[in-house]
């Protein structure tokens, strides 16, 4: 069933995770990435396109399509890669792990805001 579902969400709107920074260091040899925001999460967090400079961190859910494993990071930097692309995120290597083997390098996602219990659309 969570591969039924999973697909479905892929056709709806899924992308791609890849992985950046290096663990315990994050993008351009930043601490804790880029952002000026700590978030409290010094493990779990990804980059997207949409996010800017100033943005409020929060939360999203990522699950991986081909087997369902999902992990929930703090969205707090922005992947000029990913601008302009629904579903697409850069996780950070412990994240990433958590899907993925980081040899990967890129797999297929789906995507979606998270509360703190469940994921909604608010967007």
């Amino acid at each position: 069933m969570i591969d039924l579902v999973l697909s479905l969400a892929l056709m709806l709107g899924g992308g791609d995770a890849t992985w950046y920074g290096e663990d315990g260091n994050c993008y351009d040899g930043h601490w804790k990435t880029c952002s000026p925001y700590l978030s409290g999460e010094k493990v779990f967090y990804a980059a997207v396109g949409d996010w800017r400079w100033g943005d409020k961190p929060y939360r999203i859910q990522v699950c991986r399509v081909s087997t369902g494993k999902c992990v929930v990071v703090w969205v707090r930097d922005f992947c000029r890669a990913c601008k302009n692309k629904h579903g697409v995120v850069d996780l950070s290597p412990a994240a990433f792990r958590k899907l993925a083997p980081l040899w990967k390098g890129r797999i297929k996602v789906v995507t979606c805001r998270y509360n703190g219990w469940r994921c909604f659309d608010g967007r």
